[in-house]
């Protein structure tokens, strides 16, 4: 059992990211069912420049397939995603690409909301990433040929 210590406990402040456009990164990817019983991905988006998130849904909505395609196109041509193959969805964490957000009123509050993802040749006047670096990039991964062989087991540490 954990034994919780309030001292350790501070209140954070979590400013609301304002209506616009604005930069953001992938940060997971969620298959689920909604409430309308279609399935699809929640998306969770990092915002540049800000300590919050905010949710993308990709709904897949077989009545309307050509809506549900475009919409995936659009969401495809905002952050560079190339690879059709939704079952590879795990590798768009990481990804930059752009949404605008709208004000939204939830329960009687102002709430920001992804309205639509923008296209990339609208992203050009946003200013690049703020933040540490996008998480699933393989931008510091060590080149190829950056190993040695240890050869014989009597060389390793352990």
């Amino acid at each position: 059992m954990w034994n919780y210590n309030p001292n350790d406990y501070t209140e954070q402040d979590f400013p609301t990211v304002p209506a616009g456009d604005h930069r953001v990164r992938i940060n997971d990817v969620a298959l689920k069912t909604f409430s309308s019983g279609n399935e699809g991905f929640e998306i969770t988006l990092d915002v540049s420049g800000y300590n919050s998130k905010l949710w993308f849904y990709l709904v897949f909505d077989p009545s309307d397939t050509k809506k549900t395609n475009q919409r995936i196109g659009q969401f495809f041509e905002s952050f560079a995603i190339t690879d059709n193959d939704l079952s590879h969805f795990r590798a768009w964490i990481g990804k930059i690409g752009g949404v605008r957000v709208k004000m939204d009123t939830y329960n009687g509050e102002e709430r920001p909301k992804v309205a639509f993802c923008l296209a990339r040749r609208n992203q050009e006047k946003l200013p690049a990433w703020k933040g540490d670096a996008p998480a699933a990039t393989m931008q510091n991964a060590a080149p190829a040929g950056n190993f040695r062989d240890l050869g014989d087991d009597e060389e390793l540490p352990f």
